[in-house]
């Protein structure tokens, strides 16, 4: 074989990394002092992710060649693989110094900045890069994610566009793309994007395809739905690659099977968990000492868990509990300001790096830390994943089973009964009635009816399914069409999520020989309002496989029966929970027919109609399942239980409150 530097650069840049590799090294034999084979080693090491073994054949060419640039952005570069930022910055700077028109240094010294979330200074750097080089389309790329982090969702479209139009077919730009135009629902437009992906990237069709389906639910376009649920289905059963990973709330919205929901999340556990080294605690135990307990959240604020929560911390007792909130946004509305109230620390840590908010918790000697976002919006799952905490929660915020590194989840019997257990990753803590908390709303039901004022039909049963759009699928909106089509002067009500589902909901509203006439819609709105509109709904039927949660509690607690199907997840039970805490197992139904049979008996018979609110009323008011300082005491019940199981150095194990 022809030994020259020249044919180890041929095998790197077509990936052939081991033959590069034992050129260099012989190579090296005759001229051991050549810095361009030890960075060329480095380069190597880089590809191959041996990020330890790159900085020493970087370091080693920098004590050769102590004024070549490219040497410095490869050993940043190396320390910014490893994880090491900080010390990244100091190299990129070297770059910069003895080259001040490197862009490559200054897009390396953005993403530093941004991954340690300064944000100004990642703008400038990028924006410097960009200066020197005007069409250097990774760049407008980085932008576009850093636009998508703050949320500057239409910026974050433009630097995309700037970045496809310099490099054709930039499939990362294109995927980014869509995904902001999701974010400003624009689903159409993101429908389309995902159509050019699939031109682009063939090999790629099922995730596309995927990601199309998805969208299309979010605008009630459910086209194909029954296929393209079961073959996602099928794929997540059958494949173990770790590409088949589906976002976790997406996928509780189509699917009951504890089988599939599990499956997904191992998957999702094995990419995210190979990426961060796990944190080791100290026993921080004092007998005398609070239980430091830490809250983690993006939704502080008006917020579904906002509202549910918020007095949950009002009622802690603080002469056993220290109460910490890790606020992970920036909000601070009259909800943020109401909760932050309740707390010894409220924390703002929305633009602190993963390693300071763990650094924070262990100075606090935070024992028991609860997750409320679990793998929604806005989450940093990557703390408790490293380890944030002693002991780990995954509560209220996403339901259902995250992983292994959670310790416990909150639920009750009716969401996970005993043999559903070996189903969630972690152990469960039962709740004596239901997992859910509340805030209280103040409710006069002898108020007046606020239909007239909402311009809303005065006669009539109005049947009402307020849960998010893309809650909503065919087979729940055959039964909703046909319930309207056996019974006169009757309406459903929806949210009107978007422009788009409300012209998909009528459509497919027409198709079924339903006028639009007996649609309404419900616009977002400040809280008060949201609720005395609410409260004109005179039945409310619940989704599924992914019923109301929040949206049920307040119907409930405004007197609104709700009616649900019952299912095997924990997404599917939630207002099944609520029911039977309420004495109210006559509105929980186990088929679809029933479900379907029994909204017909309320609107035909309006007197049972009538003693069916007035026995929610009068349960909601006698449950000690909506007594929120019962509640807490039952939780606090939970919390010096694993607590002590802690620090006797046990496992965690499942624990039964009564």
């Amino acid at each position: 074989m022809d030994i020259t530097f020249d044919k180890a650069l041929i095998f790197f840049s077509n990936g052939k990394f081991d033959n590069a590799e034992i050129i260099c090294k012989e190579l090296l034999e005759k001229n051991p002092e050549s810095f361009e084979l030890i960075n060329l080693i480095g380069a190597i090491y880089l590809q191959q992710e041996k990020y330890d073994e790159a900085i020493i054949q970087f370091e080693k060419a920098i004590k050769i060649n102590t004024l070549h640039p490219s040497l410095y952005n490869n050993l940043g570069v190396a320390f910014k693989k490893n994880d090491d930022f900080k010390g990244s910055i100091k190299y990129f700077e070297k770059a910069i110094e003895l080259n001040p028109n490197y862009s490559e240094a200054y897009n390396n010294l953005g993403t530093a900045y941004k991954i340690l979330n300064d944000y100004k200074k990642a703008y400038q750097n990028y924006n410097k890069a960009l200066e020197l080089k005007t069409d250097y389309a990774e760049v407008y790329f980085n932008l576009a994610i850093l636009h998508s982090t703050v949320k500057n969702y239409k910026e974050a479209i433009t630097s995309c566009e700037k970045a496809i139009s310099l490099k054709k077919n930039y499939i990362e730009a294109i995927q980014l793309r869509a995904a902001m135009f999701s974010a400003i629902k624009e689903h159409v437009l993101a429908i389309k994007e995902y159509g050019n992906l699939k031109k682009i990237e063939p090999n790629e069709y099922f995730k596309y395809e995927i990601q199309t389906f998805f969208e299309k639910k979010f605008i009630c376009e459910w086209s194909g739905y029954k296929k393209n649920k079961r073959k996602i289905e099928n794929n997540i059963k059958k494949n173990d690659s770790l590409t088949v990973h589906i976002d976790g709330i997406k996928l509780l919205s189509i699917t009951d099977s504890l089988e599939i929901i599990k499956k997904n999340q191992e998957n999702y556990e094995k990419v995210v968990k190979s990426r961060f080294s796990i944190n080791k605690y100290k026993n921080f135990y004092n007998s005398k000492k609070k239980i430091c307990i830490g809250y983690y959240s993006p939704d502080f604020r008006n917020h579904a868990v906002g509202h549910l929560i918020s007095d949950v911390f009002k009622n802690h007792n603080k002469d056993n509990y220290q109460i910490v909130g890790f606020n992970l946004n920036k909000s601070d509305d009259s909800i943020t300001q109401k909760i932050s109230q309740h707390f010894d620390k409220f924390l703002t840590v929305k633009d602190s790096s993963d390693e300071e908010i763990i650094s924070k918790s262990i100075d606090l000697k935070v024992d028991i830390a609860i997750d409320l976002c679990g793998i929604t919006k806005d989450n940093r799952i990557s703390i408790f994943i490293k380890r944030v905490a002693p002991i780990q929660i995954n509560f209220l915020g996403y339901p259902g089973t995250i992983g292994t590194f959670m310790d416990y989840i909150i639920a009750d019997k009716y969401l996970i009964p005993n043999e559903s257990q070996k189903f969630y990753l972690e152990k469960i803590i039962y709740m004596p009635y239901t997992y859910q908390p509340f805030a209280n709303i103040e409710i006069n039901h002898e108020k007046k009816n606020f239909k007239k004022d909402f311009n809303l039909p005065q006669s009539g049963v109005i049947y009402g399914c307020l849960n998010n759009n893309y809650k909503i699928n065919p087979e729940m909106f055959n039964c909703w069409m046909r319930i309207l089509k056996k019974t006169k002067n009757s309406y459903i009500a929806f949210l009107e999520s978007n422009n788009y589902s409300k012209e998909n909901i009528i459509k497919e509203a027409l198709k079924r020989n339903i006028g639009k006439e007996r649609l309404l819609f419900f616009p977002r709105s400040n809280r008060e309002t949201w609720l005395k509109r609410f409260s004109c709904v005179d039945i409310f039927l619940d989704t599924f496989p992914y019923g109301g949660h929040t949206t049920a509690r307040e119907s409930l607690m405004l007197g609104v029966p709700v009616l649900t199907l019952k299912g095997n997840s924990f997404q599917s039970n939630v207002a099944s929970s609520l029911l039977c805490t309420l004495e109210m197992p006559e509105l929980v139904k186990q088929n679809i027919e029933d479900y379907e049979a029994y909204a017909l008996y309320l609107n035909n018979n309006p007197e049972n109609l009538k003693k069916v609110k007035e026995k929610l009323i009068l349960s909601v008011n006698k449950s000690q399942g909506f007594n929120i300082q019962t509640y807490v005491k039952d939780l606090e019940k939970a919390y010096k239980k694993i607590y002590e199981n802690y620090q006797k150095k046990l496992l965690p194990e499942n624990v039964y409150i009564n």
